[in-house]
């Protein structure tokens, strides 16, 4: 169903007044503060996509924040329609992380690294645009998949090296070593997404995708208890607590989804509250709200998968 009719907020309007009551409330008992880092950055426009052209190429989009996440339309098993939503995603993420590491790579003796984080973004761009506008269909889908695969692999040694750099202290970033791991993970795995769609199988397994949300979800709420401000201490702990909530998810692997999945509906309900309240300046903190708007794509993306699980 194309749910991009409804009148969601965007993110050039003024945001109504979040009190940090309400961000606690929206996360419910499992709230994970998940937005990541900060500073002032033009983002790309969302990208636009009509329902009649979304439905023609068997995709939905989910709302709520300042970009749509797209998806494969419910029940859909059509590795091409898999194929799309998944470039449409991924290439947009990676897309903001490159721009993230150039937003946290300043100064005169960071140019080179910045420099390559720049071409990156610029790839992941090109990229993005082309999954916006291709005709892709059973004949030439796998092909472009293998395009996305080849722009990837560069980028995820890069950020392997980085962090390997960071964590050794010859790299003086303003990024964690963690940040760089984190995102490569989401790299590999849209790589081997894709590998996988264009054998024609977009199955999901219920074990694959618990034991990487698990993991990514637990790391947002990492992030984000290290980059409110100081002051915000209820919100600190709330972020440190949920990080242990599904730390404890990712190494006990749940009998069933259903917890995991409430867990993952609950972090969706915060993120839209707390980049609400980030636009509205009623969250100290370095956040942007563009990374904020990042995370919370990235729970939908999570909830998707869940709920198609095997």
């Amino acid at each position: 169903m194309n749910k991009t009719a409804q009148n969601e907020p965007s993110g050039n309007q003024s945001s109504p007044r979040i009190t940090r009551r309400e961000v606690l409330v929206a996360g419910g008992a499992t709230l994970i503060g998940t937005t990541l880092l900060g500073s002032l950055f033009d983002t790309v426009q969302a990208q636009t996509m009509t329902g009649q052209d979304m439905k023609r190429r068997g995709i939905t989009s989910k709302d709520g924040g300042m970009k749509p996440t797209f998806l494969p339309e419910q029940g859909s098993t059509d590795a091409v329609a898999f194929s799309v939503a998944e470039n449409l995603f991924w290439n947009e993420q990676l897309m903001e992380h490159a721009k993230f590491f150039v937003m946290m790579m300043p100064g005169l003796e960071l140019a080179a690294q910045r420099g390559q984080a720049e071409q990156f973004q610029n790839s992941f761009m090109s990229q993005l645009q082309k999954a916006q506008t291709a005709s892709l269909d059973r004949s030439n889908y796998a092909a472009f998949n293998r395009s996305t695969v080849e722009l990837v692999k560069p980028f995820v040694d890069f950020k392997r090296q980085m962090r390997d750099e960071q964590a050794a202290g010859k790299l003086k970033s303003l990024v964690w070593s963690t940040f760089f791991d984190h995102t490569a993970r989401e790299a590999e795995r849209f790589s081997k997404r894709l590998d996988q769609f264009s054998r024609g199988d977009t199955s999901t397994s219920l074990s694959e995708a618990a034991d990487f949300w698990t993991q990514i979800m637990g790391e947002h709420a990492d992030f984000i208890a290290h980059l409110l401000d100081p002051v915000e201490n209820t919100l600190i702990q709330k972020a440190i607590q949920t990080s242990g909530a599904f730390k404890q998810m990712h190494s006990s692997s749940p009998a069933s989804k259903n917890p995991l999945e409430k867990a993952v509906n609950d972090i969706i309900d915060f993120k839209t509250a707390a980049e609400k309240g980030i636009n509205a300046g009623q969250i100290k903190s370095i956040i942007h709200p563009t990374l904020a708007d990042h995370v919370r794509r990235e729970a939908l993306k999570a909830a998707d998968e869940l709920k198609r699980a095997a």
